[in-house]
C-alpha cells in the first residue's frame, strides 16, 4: 500500500455532537454554544449511525464475504433453488434499478461528491472538478469491462442452430447462443457497491466540523491561539466555511441515506444473481474483475501522488479523525 498524501490538519479538543445541530450566533463578544437537541435530531442521529455501521463494515471482510458467496454459488449449478420474487428478471428492481445500475450509481455518488467537496474544498470549483474525475475514471472502467465481456461472449460463442450465425441473428431465429457469459450483473453490482461506499467516506467525521468551527471562532473572540483544523484560515474564509457547511449538511445527510439504501439493494440483488443466474466461474470471474478494478483505483492509484485525490482530500482531512470507527 502506498503512503497517503499528507494533509494539513490540527488537533481537535471537542466532543461528539449529534448530526444536524446548528450553531447559535450571539452578540459580538459572546461565545458560541450548541443548541438543545430535539427529537427529530435524535432520530436522524440514530438513523445516520445505523447507516454508517452498515455501509462502513470492514471492506476487507466485505470482499471476503463476496468471494465466499461467489464460490459457494456453485451449488446453484447443480441444485435449482425455489423461485422467489427477486429471481424474476422482469421485476421492478431488475428492470429499473439493476439494468440502470450505473446511472443510479453515478447520480448519487456524484451528487454526494459535489456537496461534500464544497465544504472540504472551500467551494473551489477547480478542486471539486478534480475530485469528480474519480467518477469519470470509474465510468471508463465500467464501460470498458462491460463491453469486453460482451465481446468475449460474441467471439467465443456459437449458435445452437448452426454455424455462421452471429449472436443477434441466432437469437432472432429462436436458437440459443452458447458461450462463456461473464456476469455483467455481478460486475456492476459489486463495482457499484464498492465505489459508492468509497465515495461516501467523507461523511465520517462530518459532525466534528461543527465543533471545530465553534472552537476556532471562540478562540478568536477571546484572542487565544488554539491549534485547530481551521487555524490557518482567514476570517472571510472561516465565515465561508461556516456558511457552506450549514447549507450543505442537510443534503449530505439525505444523500448518504439514499446511498446506503442503494447499496443494500445492490447487495440484495447480488445474492439473487448468485443464486439463480450464470454459472459459478462466470460469476467468480466477474467478481474478481470488479474487486480488482476497485482496489487498483481506490487503494493504489488514488493513494499515490497522482491525480485524482482520495475522497475527502482538501485543505483539511476531517474523516481521519474517526478512523477507529470503520474498517480500513
Amino acid at each position: 500500500m502506498t503512503t497517503k498524501r499528507s494533509t494539513r490538519s490540527g488537533s481537535i479538543e471537542s466532543n461528539y455532537i449529534p448530526t444536524g445541530l446548528s450553531m447559535r450566533s450571539e452578540t459580538k463578544g459572546t461565545l458560541l454554544v450548541r443548541e438543545p437537541t430535539t427529537v427529530s435530531n435524535i432520530f436522524l442521529t440514530v438513523l445516520l449511525f445505523a447507516c454508517r455501521k452498515y455501509l462502513f463494515f470492514s471492506t476487507h471482510k466485505r470482499l471476503f464475504v463476496y468471494l465466499i458467496l461467489l464460490v459457494a454459488s456453485v451449488v446453484g449449478d447443480f441444485i435449482k433453488f425455489p423461485k422467489i420474487y427477486f429471481a424474476n428478471s422482469n421485476t421492478f428492481l431488475n428492470q429499473y434499478l439493476v439494468k440502470l445500475g450505473w446511472f443510479w450509481t453515478v447520480l448519487w455518488t456524484l451528487s454526494f461528491l459535489v456537496t461534500t467537496s464544497k465544504v472540504f474544498c472551500l467551494n473551489s470549483r477547480p478542486s471539486i472538478t478534480v475530485h469528480a474525475t474519480r467518477i469519470v475514471v470509474a465510468t471508463f472502467f465500467w464501460y470498458f469491462w462491460t463491453n469486453a465481456f460482451n465481446q468475449l461472449e460474441d467471439y467465443y460463442g456459437k449458435c445452437s442452430g448452426g454455424k455462421g450465425l452471429v449472436r443477434s441473428a441466432c437469437k432472432s431465429a429462436g436458437y440459443l447462443w452458447k458461450s462463456f457469459d461473464i456476469s455483467g450483473h455481478v460486475f456492476i453490482l459489486i463495482y457499484s457497491t464498492l465505489v459508492m461506499i468509497s465515495e461516501a467516506r467523507p461523511i465520517i467525521g462530518w459532525d466534528k466540523i461543527q465543533d471545530v468551527l465553534r472552537n476556532e471562532e471562540n478562540a478568536r473572540k477571546e484572542g487565544k491561539s488554539v491549534a485547530t483544523t481551521f487555524s490557518n484560515l482567514k476570517e472571510e474564509e472561516l465565515q465561508e466555511m461556516k456558511t457552506v457547511y450549514k447549507q450543505m449538511t442537510p443534503y449530505v445527510q439525505v444523500l448518504f441515506i439514499v446511498i446506503t439504501i442503494f447499496v443494500a439493494v445492490w447487495e440484495l440483488m447480488l445474492i439473487t444473481t448468485m443464486m439463480y443466474f450464470h454459472t459459478m466461474p462466470e460469476k467468480l470471474l466477474a467478481g474478481i474483475v470488479a474487486m480488482s478494478t476497485w482496489f487498483v483505483t481506490y487503494r493504489v492509484w488514488y493513494c499515490s501522488s497522482f491525480l485524482p485525490p482520495l475522497p475527502g482530500d482538501g485543505f483539511f482531512k476531517y474523516q481521519a479523525l474517526q478512523k477507529s470507527e470503520i474498517g480500513i
